[in-house]
């Protein structure tokens, strides 16, 4: 039996996920967080083989909680993201995560995943998989230097989100996101949330 721990704060994604695992025979859930602080602490009390981690979560969220979870050392992780891009991919992977999967992934590819990192595996979805040899065969773009962070707060920016709300939604000072911003604005060579939007579009990232 796999015992599976979903950290995840989109309640639709994360219960549509727990009805596609429950019809697994040999995985069992026994505990789910919906903010990165909340992992941290159930995973001392909830013993697993697996854990399903949301990149993007209020609170400890991204490689730093990814690279928390593996130091612990008591479960394999799984990361599932909307992000493909191939530095999200290898963050992951230094940080010690022995999965990566893409939320548009389909079912499948997800339960052969959790089985074969449960064994010992590395594996990265196909749509992961795609996008590292797609970028890699092409020249690095300029928000290809982004850190996760700094790539969370650009998509942020992107989809019109204020920085206080960005500030509220990842649990940091709007001090801190307002540094985030300013160093996506030198790397990208924008002066503007506007000049922001336009490099998005222009690069199919929005």
């Amino acid at each position: 039996m796999i015992r599976l721990f979903i950290a995840d704060d989109h309640a639709i994604f994360r219960e549509g996920l727990k009805q596609i695992l429950a019809e697994q025979a040999d995985f069992a859930i026994v505990g789910e967080a919906t903010t990165g602080d909340g992992l941290v602490e159930r995973l001392s009390e909830a013993a697993c083989d697996v854990v399903l981690l949301d990149l993007s979560m209020p609170g400890r969220s991204g490689i730093a909680l990814v690279r928390e979870v593996a130091a612990a050392g008591t479960a394999r992780i799984v990361v599932l993201s909307m992000h493909e891009e191939r530095q999200y991919v290898i963050e992951a992977l230094k940080a010690g995560a022995t999965g990566y999967v893409t939320k548009a992934s389909a079912s499948d590819q997800l339960i052969e995943t959790i089985r074969k990192t449960a064994a010992g595996e590395r594996v990265v979805s196909p749509a992961a998989s795609q996008a590292l040899i797609r970028q890699m065969l092409e020249p690095d773009l300029p928000h290809t230097a982004l850190t996760p962070r700094e790539r969370q707060i650009f998509d942020r920016l992107v989809a019109g989100c204020s920085v206080s709300a960005i500030a509220r939604e990842f649990d940091l000072s709007i001090k801190t996101v307002s540094t985030h911003k300013s160093n996506v604005l030198l790397k990208l060579d924008a002066g503007t949330t506007a000049e922001l939007v336009r490099y998005a579009i222009a690069r199919g990232l929005a």
